[in-house]
């Protein structure tokens, strides 16, 4: 085999190990976003509390930039990812024995700080993989986004008249397939360490020119997201929906996210990352705002497609930002705080907040999230206009 061929090989190979960890990822997420409220609810947990458990995983993800310094420095992601994956399956074998609230505090936490790498890490690596021309990264994460689909749709048909408990061993079950599909990425071969001026450590990331007006963006733009992540089910089950169609709802969203990352390298050509994060500003507005009006399931279905604009828009906006402003060795380092500010202090605050407001106010919650959205927008709009003039550091 000439060395063409073996180059083209490597990369294929190198692809369809990153797409495999992030089916295993998201099969997790698409059962545990969806449905895992409705398994706190079945063991009497009130939906301020639900908010409480839920924002604490969110919150362990503020550790995600000392973990991918350690994985810019060593290039050891993929041995790590294995650790935190078999902490993910103990976590969720460990819920099966609990039923004091403050047991559930204490391993939603541990739970937390152990799912909370995965993510940066796998965009980390397949980010550095699509700079240097290996992948195109929109077209393997899409597999992540395929993989929800079938999870939340799966998920709604199996619990449709059947206990809650169903939950945790689904997810139970997910975990394992996470577990081995990172120890095959394992085998990677280890990132050869690079020596780079800058940044060399995350601390120097964040003074990064506009880094602080694009945190601020993505925060109030994930943050946006608390009410749907936390209570969407739970608001469609109170309205009379089947679990089954609820499965649907979550699955549809993702479809449209999975064909926007399908064309996501032309679609960013085009508008570029501060475009793609209005665009993810925009239809969050006007996804919040609608569905704080409606449950019928029609236009819920519709409205649903927005995703790949609240979220899918958003992801590839934050990743093509980072591509494009951050150096090489660092990646890992900027898709940690990217994490840990705009999933882990964002929810960690929105969804205790929104567990309050939904017990309050039910879907008029939403109308607090449409506009926490328009903020997200403004600071998009603003980081747009800031890297055209090619602002300074000191104004952000």
């Amino acid at each position: 085999m000439d060395l063409a061929a073996q180059s083209q090989r490597a990369r294929r190979d190198e692809a369809q190990r990153l797409a495999i960890a992030f089916v295993a990822l998201f099969f997790v997420a698409g059962i545990y976003m969806p449905f895992w409220p409705v398994w706190l609810a079945d063991r009497g947990v009130a939906p301020h509390e639900i908010g409480l458990l839920l924002g604490l995983g969110n919150w362990a993800r503020l550790a995600t930039p000392w973990i991918g310094a350690w994985a810019d420095r060593t290039g050891r992601g993929p041995q790590l990812l294995v650790v935190v994956a078999i902490g993910v399956l103990a976590s969720l074998v460990a819920f099966g024995f609990a039923h004091h609230f403050l047991v559930l505090v204490a391993l939603s936490l541990v739970l937390g700080l152990v799912y909370a790498p995965i993510i940066p890490l796998l965009d980390g690596m397949s980010i550095s993989a699509a700079a240097a021309g290996r992948l195109d990264y929109g077209r393997v994460r899409l597999w992540g986004s395929a993989s929800f689909i079938v999870a939340s749709v799966m998920g709604g048909a199996l619990l449709e008249g059947r206990a809650p408990a169903l939950v945790l061993w689904a997810l139970q079950g997910a975990a394992v397939m996470l577990v081995l599909a990172v120890w095959w990425l394992r085998r990677m071969p280890v990132a050869p360490r690079v020596e780079s001026t800058t940044p060399r450590s995350w601390s120097e990331v964040l003074r990064t020119p506009r880094f602080a007006t694009f945190l601020a963006a993505l925060a109030c733009l994930q943050g946006a997201h608390s009410v749907l992540y936390g209570f969407g089910t739970k608001h469609w089950l109170a309205s009379g929906i089947p679990e089954s169609t609820i499965g649907m709802f979550w699955g549809v969203g993702v479809i449209a996210e999975v064909v926007l990352f399908a064309h996501g390298a032309r679609v960013s050509a085009r508008v570029g990352s501060t475009g793609l994060l209005l665009i993810a500003g925009t239809g969050a507005t006007l996804r919040w705002t609608a569905l704080g009006t409606t449950t019928a399931i029609a236009p819920v279905f519709v409205l649903q497609l927005l995703h790949a604009a609240s979220f899918g828009a958003m992801h590839l906006g934050a990743m093509g930002w980072i591509r494009e402003h951050i150096a090489g060795p660092a990646v890992h380092r900027a898709t940690a705080v990217y994490t840990a500010v705009a999933a882990g202090m964002a929810l960690g605050i929105g969804m205790p907040v929104s567990g309050l407001l939904f017990e309050r106010f039910r879907g008029d919650a939403y109308f607090a999230m449409a506009a926490l959205a328009i903020i997200g927008t403004y600071f998009a709009w603003r980081l747009g206009r800031l890297d055209v003039v090619g602002a300074p550091a000191s104004v952000r």
